[in-house]
């Protein structure tokens, strides 16, 4: 079975020749460290350069050695720039999308790349999803907000109803550089940020009828599903009780779980097989956030662990993906 790898992150040798060149204007440069480079972020976040992360051809001895067949490779989050100002954000997409196609060209066989897009100007975001759909990218992975501008605000409609016109699943991935307060220490940043924001982006594409309006939507929430699965009750129990949860939507919040998909990478089987359980094998898709360490370092293994019948593994080790991506 061949089985595809939806969350995995890749620092295209373009977009480090462009941020080389322009980094000021993105608040980033590189630096080396006991003989390697890293991305410097707003002075604070440290992201590595060398090794697979910027090079395809290392990354397919390890995708071997775990048994993943193709990896649907996307941008290293910080690269999105949802914080700069629409014009370069729009620079550094074409460049990362540019790259990202001439990848899935020389490498079909292990690679097929996802789009990045300028969310700070979402008229410009969809006609560049455009561009990458035309270019054979397929699908977008956005942040789950931008700055303080959320996924539903109208604003916003403009993207989502390019990403359902054009079939392009959307995978949401937070990231934030320089987390504040207590997100500042622990990594809680990380550990707990990232899920808190998925879930409210997840949330607010509900209760802001996002998904009501655009019912051919595919989205992923990658970490599995972030705070997402805890909210659900939550949610309804919402809908149920206050006005302003029924504007936008005519159903409980519980309903639209089937326009959402989550990777694997929960770190906890229990609680993934809960989650497979409650929504189904044929929501979930194979990420290992590879090669960073926060990841999953043997993805079939925690899929098979579960003790799945083989029609629903083989759903979440490939089959469910290669609908998503159109494959």
């Amino acid at each position: 079975m061949d089985v595809i790898d939806m969350h995995n992150h890749f620092i295209a040798p373009e977009i480090i020749d462009f941020l080389a060149r322009e980094g000021k204007h993105f608040a980033t440069k590189i630096v080396e460290s006991e003989g390697r480079r890293f991305f410097l972020i707003h002075e604070k976040a440290m992201r590595p350069i060398d090794g697979p992360i910027s090079n395809a051809h290392s990354r397919i001895a390890d995708m071997e050695r775990e048994g993943v067949s193709t990896q649907a490779v996307s941008c290293v989050p910080f690269l999105m720039y949802p914080d700069v100002e629409a014009a370069r954000g729009l620079a550094i997409a074409q460049v990362n999308n540019d790259a990202m196609v001439a990848l899935g060209a020389r490498d079909r066989d292990h690679f097929v790349p996802l789009a990045s897009v300028p969310m700070q100007d979402p008229a410009a975001a969809a006609r560049e999803l455009e561009r990458a759909a035309k270019l054979g990218l397929r699908g977008v992975e956005i942040p789950p907000k931008v700055v303080e501008r959320q996924l539903d605000e109208p604003g916003f409609e403009i993207f989502w109803e390019a990403a359902e016109a054009l079939r392009m699943v959307v995978c949401i991935h937070p990231f934030e550089a320089a987390p504040t307060g207590a997100l500042a220490r622990y990594f809680l940043g990380n550990l707990v940020g990232n899920l808190y924001d998925t879930g409210l982006a997840a949330a607010l594409l509900i209760y802001g009828g996002v998904l009501e309006r655009h019912p051919k939507l595919r989205v992923v929430l990658y970490h599995a599903g972030g705070a997402l699965p805890a909210l659900v009750g939550r949610l309804d129990m919402g809908y149920r009780l206050v006005p302003e949860c029924r504007e936008a939507i005519p159903r409980p919040p519980s309903s639209y779980a089937n326009q959402f998909y989550f990777d694997i990478i929960a770190h906890s089987r229990g609680m993934l097989g809960h989650l497979v359980k409650t929504y189904g094998a044929d929501r979930f898709v194979v990420g290992t956030d590879y090669p960073l360490p926060a990841g999953l370092a043997h993805p079939v293994e925690e899929v098979r662990a579960l003790g799945l019948e083989p029609e629903d593994e083989g759903k979440i080790l490939g089959a469910t993906a290669r609908q998503l991506l159109r494959l």
